[in-house]
Formats: structure tokens, sequence, C-alpha cells
């Protein structure tokens, strides 16, 4: 996997622990999107329930957003869920809207790590 930097693989695989998603690639690609984005790892605990072990869907209205931290979200929960119904809209999920920010490289690595059977080796 690719990772932005040393602190993104540490903070990946501590949550990976914490989520016990060793073995479970919906969570480790939220994970891994999670701890790329700064912002997004400053507010786990607004992001995903840790007792219930499902995603906060609320917290895509958070006033702590930036522009990169809300395309990191809309993705994940995307891979996360398989569908964009919890998206207040279509463009929230676009292609266009989401690839655009310097993390791109990274959402490419998720979606990897989320459909590596259809990923070149």
């Amino acid at each position: 996997m690719n990772f932005a930097n040393d602190i993104h693989e540490q903070e990946y695989e501590a949550l990976v622990k914490r989520m016990c998603a060793e073995k479970d690639v919906y969570r480790k690609v939220l994970a891994y999107l999670i701890t790329a984005d700064e912002a997004c790892g400053n507010h786990i605990e607004q992001i995903y329930d840790f007792d219930d072990r499902c995603i906060k869907l609320e917290c895509l209205n958070a006033g702590w957003h930036t522009s990169t931290s809300r395309k990191t979200l809309n993705l994940a929960f995307n891979l996360y869920t398989g569908c964009t119904d919890w998206a207040d809209s279509a463009s929230d999920c676009a292609v266009a809207d989401i690839f655009c920010c310097c993390l791109a490289p990274y959402y490419w690595e998720a979606i990897k790590l989320r459909y590596p059977e259809y990923s070149a080796k």
C-alpha cells in the first residue's frame, strides 16, 4: 500500500486494530482514507462508532470539514456502503468532484484496496 508518510501508515495500522478490521476490507478502506486526511483523522470519534461498529453519517454535516475532508468521507462512505443513497446530492459522489484534490493518489489506493481483484498487479 502507498502511504502519504510514516504517520499515515502508523495511524492506519492503529485504527485498523482499534476497529478489529484486520480481515475486513470495508473497514480497512475506511481506516486508510480517514487517516490519509488530517481533518478526518482528528475527528475519528465523530466519523465511526466503535461500539456499534458503524459509520456515523451525520458527521457529513459537521462544521469541521474542509473541502478535502468532505471528498475523503464521500469516497470512504461510498466504498464502505457500496451505495450513495446517504449523499445530499449526486454531485457529492461524482468522480469529477472527489478526485480533483491532493489526496487523489490515496483515493486510487483505497479503490485498489477495496477491489483488489480488479487491480492490475
